[in-house]
């Protein structure tokens, strides 16, 4: 988007880079191990990929550089690892300021809006995937998860547990435990840390990550037969015609393409395309070359989703049936939204069996779409509570008609009372 520059570092930082050996393996089994050196020390992990084969898939491949990945402006990387010069971007702390968890593997690059404001943001490697957050692992000190955004947002970005945090657990997909090194971990989550993000005051970096694979099982391990997205340059040609010139780009069955256009190859305008889940198609349009000029340049990435994209393309006239079992008594809320974006919808709140308010959900409601995930946002309104917002995070399994969700809700003239909220739902 013309007005919004992006510029990104997931591999820079070299001149800090605490280029120490990789961690002594140890009496070590037979499996598959991750070395992190790191700017305050190095530890080993062992990563379960019996358990967690699709979270192990996705981090080896982008450890090793064996899966492609997407940085923050589209560009897809092959043969070069992703976690290599990254940061431990933030480190959890409980009230008492102990360091709970160290969060790392996110791709750094900032933003700056057209108001000239820049902010810092961490993105995952160019997509999402499912979890599996029921596998029996636990979050105990030692313990590496997927980091995510609610469920099924599964990507490159992981945590490190520095204590035992059982609140987590079915919320995370836990996909090994450190072998070596705890001390290292310890010395990460002890760090000062600032602003709402936790980030700690000093970076923190990721020198690289080197994994071993110990006996035949483990050497026998397919990263690519676990359902992680792959990511890809896409086919598009452009040929002129006369005064124009014509594109075509390939539409995969379940994808999502990326389109950027530039002029100068310094600020693109970009478009993420819908996720397709139609069979493969051609899209094809014409341009005047005059509109063009002498020199322009197109650049095409997409992501190809092994596991069918599951997450509906959008509410309108649906119906969410959600159970709130994170308090007491557990609530049971229902939400309509209108087939039209203009009509108003409507709630209904059940308490111990009995209704207990109801009312109507305003126009103006969000619904944001991931491959196996959705963000719904919507406003409420009745004469009991006056006006509440409500913010889910919702997941979609292939085949489960009850899925988990995480979110929020808080009175809509004060969002500083947000309150959490948790459970199961369905859609219908």
């Amino acid at each position: 988007m013309r007005g919004l520059q992006r510029s990104w570092r997931c591999q820079a930082l070299a001149g800090l880079l605490a280029l120490a050996g990789a961690p002594a393996a140890g009496a070590q089994s037979n499996g598959i191990f991750a070395d992190f050196s790191t700017a305050l020390g190095n530890f080993t992990v062992q990563l379960d990929y019996e358990r967690a084969p699709r979270a192990v898939a996705a981090f080896v491949g982008l450890a090793t550089g064996a899966g492609a990945w997407a940085d923050a402006q589209g560009n897809v990387w092959t043969n070069k690892p992703f976690y290599d010069g990254s940061l431990f971007h933030r480190v959890v702390k409980d009230a008492a300021s102990n360091g709970i968890a160290i969060h790392g593997g996110g791709c750094l690059y900032v933003s700056v809006d057209t108001n000239g404001v820049a902010s810092t943001n961490f993105a995952n490697a160019g997509y999402t995937m499912p979890e599996n957050v029921t596998n029996g692992l636990a979050h105990v000190a030692g313990a590496i998860a997927m980091a995510n955004a609610g469920p099924n947002t599964d990507g490159s970005q992981f945590f490190v547990m520095a204590t035992n945090w059982p609140a987590w657990d079915g919320s995370y997909t836990v996909f090994g435990h450190v072998t070596a090194g705890l001390d290292a971990v310890a010395a990460i989550a002890a760090v000062s840390v600032q602003g709402a993000g936790s980030r700690p005051v000093q970076d923190v970096v990721l020198s690289n990550v080197v994994v071993r694979r110990v006996g035949e099982s483990a050497a026998a391990f397919d990263i690519s037969a676990h359902g992680v997205p792959v990511v890809e340059t896409g086919p598009m040609t452009a040929v002129a015609a006369g005064a124009d010139l014509i594109l075509k780009m390939e539409m995969a069955s379940q994808s999502k393409t990326s389109f950027r256009e530039s002029a100068d190859l310094v600020e693109w305008d970009s478009s993420d395309l819908e996720y397709h889940t139609d069979p493969t198609t051609v899209w094809t349009t014409s341009v005047p070359r005059v509109v063009l000029g002498d020199t322009y340049y197109f650049h095409v990435s997409r992501v190809l989703f092994p596991e069918p994209i599951t997450s509906p393309a959008t509410h309108r006239g649906l119906k969410f049936t959600f159970w709130w079992t994170n308090g007491t008594p557990a609530v049971k809320y229902e939400a309509w939204f209108a087939t039209n974006y203009w009509d108003a919808g409507a709630f209904w709140v059940t308490m111990a069996g009995s209704n207990v308010s109801s009312g109507v959900i305003y126009p103006g409601d969000a619904w944001t779409r991931n491959p196996y995930a959705a963000r719904l946002v919507f406003e409420e309104y009745s004469p009991v509570n006056s006006g509440k917002v409500h913010s889910y995070s919702l997941g979609f399994n292939p085949g489960q008609p009850t899925n988990r969700f995480t979110g929020y809700w808080w009175p809509a003239t004060n969002a500083a009372l947000r309150q959490p909220i948790s459970g199961l739902f369905t859609v219908q």
